[in-house]
């Protein structure tokens, strides 16, 4: 039994299919998509020229020849697609095949370029009933018109190329929006520095809150430490304020048009870390597939502030200390070292000399980080700043949360001032913001609207004091009763009445004018 042939050729065009698919989705660039579609629909065709021309995005009905197929040998004009051929297809997503250029009338523009082609197939490009565009073919006279089993093919074809296409289009628009992102992102922040400069705006700390002692001499060290490049060593409690101070350093220093990079090392992995830091080449590690510049190189001229240095493991630590003294670093997977000018502030809760007791941080790196100290005092020990702290986080709640009218009652100031603010700051801040929250629709924030931890503890607080005043008051009365009583015996006489008593003629007259007593002449 013979195989039928309609079989054989279903066959062989399924396998072309497959084989023209396949190549196209090993390609990701628009441009190269077209010419394979193009160079491959010509040679199954037998076309003499194609072309490929997309709707363009900014005008509907307007077309933009993208990609043209015609022999290099051939010095004449390439083949022009006609308009109204095209429309036809836009607007009735069919393929349209043209036997005779010269003599079909479905077509006022249609030209055989002098005879030189008679026949032609325009296809619409589809993604899901959307034209994307067209794919026009063209023959010559003597390769005759174009057959239904070329329709067939290039139907088949152009609709399973039109979705790669529109996907490699969607990722170069991607692509190009991501460039100009970056590029505007590069302008504003130019423009800003520019800006900054030219309405003489100097160095600010208007975002670090306070007016106690203790703040007032953190300012000042910041202030003379902007002036030297030198690294810096901010120390305190979480939520004190750490970043606020590097921030307020490098905007106040001759750097403060200069990038200004943040790093909290708290990282467990090392490589992780010092991948962050340095940055990496392609290959250095799985998932490292292209190569990464790394903070360092981003906060190049500028400043690169390292938070929780104490938690850095001691092989990051080693790198840190290399970038301090000769300006070197290298990244993961690099063979060679580069050279950054980068200025070092960094931070710690962490007591640093206990640390290098226990051998967990090195005592070089130490020396190097800390050629100035500030170390910042825990909110405890500045409760006169609470009041402008809280009326600061009044100030930006009142905008974040449409609230003109918020404000904090005299009771529930005075229990914030009494909480001892574990968290720092940053915890009353929080706290503020809860409460105001909390206290909708009323614009006033009361006690009860406070977190519960702090009622718990300013209450223990209030109990211990009442207690306290219950003994004072009982003792007064004791020492009272006693001090008449005695009179009595003594007949009055203060000399044996402080001998009975254990205390010294002033001590007891002392005592009798607290308590209102009429003292005896002498």
């Amino acid at each position: 039994m013979q195989p039928d042939p309609r079989n054989w050729q279903a066959v062989e065009e399924l396998r072309l299919i497959n084989t023209v698919v396949g190549r196209i989705c090993q390609v990701r660039e628009v441009n190269h998509i077209m010419n394979i579609i193009l160079t491959e629909l010509t040679r199954v065709t037998e076309a003499d020229q194609g072309v490929i021309s997309i709707v363009s995005k900014k005008q509907a009905d307007a077309l933009t020849t993208v990609i043209r197929n015609n022999d290099r040998r051939n010095s004449e004009l390439p083949f022009q697609i006609s308009q109204s051929l095209a429309g036809w297809v836009l607007s009735h997503r069919q393929l349209a095949r043209i036997d005779d250029l010269d003599t079909d009338r479905r077509f006022q523009d249609l030209d055989s370029d002098n005879g030189r082609f008679t026949s032609a197939i325009c296809c619409p490009l589809l993604v899901r009933d959307e034209a994307i565009g067209v794919v026009a073919l063209v023959r010559s006279r003597q390769k005759g018109p174009f057959t239904e089993d070329h329709c067939r093919l290039v139907g088949i074809l152009s609709a399973q190329s039109a979705q790669i296409l529109a996907n490699a289009q969607l990722l170069k628009d991607l692509a190009q929006n991501n460039e100009l992102l970056e590029l505007s992102y590069k302008q504003l922040k130019d423009e800003n520095a520019i800006l900054r400069t030219e309405l003489g705006v100097g160095p600010s700390f208007e975002n670090i809150v306070g007016s106690s002692r203790a703040i007032r001499h953190v300012l000042m060290l910041a202030s003379k430490f902007s002036a030297n490049n030198a690294p810096v060593l901010i120390t305190g409690e979480t939520g004190t304020g750490k970043e606020l101070i590097a921030r307020a350093i490098h905007a106040n220093s001759d750097l403060r048009h200069q990038p200004f990079v943040v790093k909290n090392c708290a990282i467990k992995t090392e490589s992780l870390l010092e991948s962050e830091l340095f940055g990496h080449v392609r290959g250095a590690f799985t998932g490292a597939d292209k190569e990464k510049p790394g903070l360092f190189k981003e906060a190049q001229g500028g400043t690169i502030f390292l938070d929780e240095i104490g938690d850095a493991p001691l092989s990051t630590q080693a790198a840190i200390l290399r970038v301090i003294q000769s300006g070197e670093i290298r990244p993961v997977g690099a063979s060679k070292t580069e050279t950054v000018k980068v200025r070092v502030l960094s931070a710690t809760n962490r007591n640093l000399k206990d640390e290098i007791a226990k051998g967990t941080f090195r005592e070089d790196l130490y020396y190097r980080l800390n050629t100035f100290t500030i170390e910042l005092p825990p909110l405890r020990e500045r409760r006169d700043d609470i009041p402008l702290l809280v009326q600061h986080a009044l100030s930006l709640l009142r905008i974040k949360l449409n609230a003109p009218n918020l404000a904090v009652s005299s009771e529930a100031l005075d229990t914030l001032y009494r909480y001892s603010w574990p968290g720092n700051a940053r915890q009353l801040e929080h706290v503020i913001e809860r409460a105001a929250v909390v206290c909708n629709p009323e614009t006033e924030i009361k006690p009860y609207h406070l977190s519960p931890e702090i009622h718990d503890e300013t209450e223990e607080i209030s109990s211990i004091g009442t207690s306290l005043g219950e003994m004072r008051q009982a003792v007064e009365k004791l020492e009272k009763t006693m001090i008449v009583s005695t009179l009595a015996e003594t007949n009055g006489n203060i000399m044996r009445t402080a001998d009975q008593l254990g205390l010294t003629r002033k001590g007891l007259k002392d005592k009798m004018v607290r308590y209102g007593f009429k003292l005896p002449a002498d």
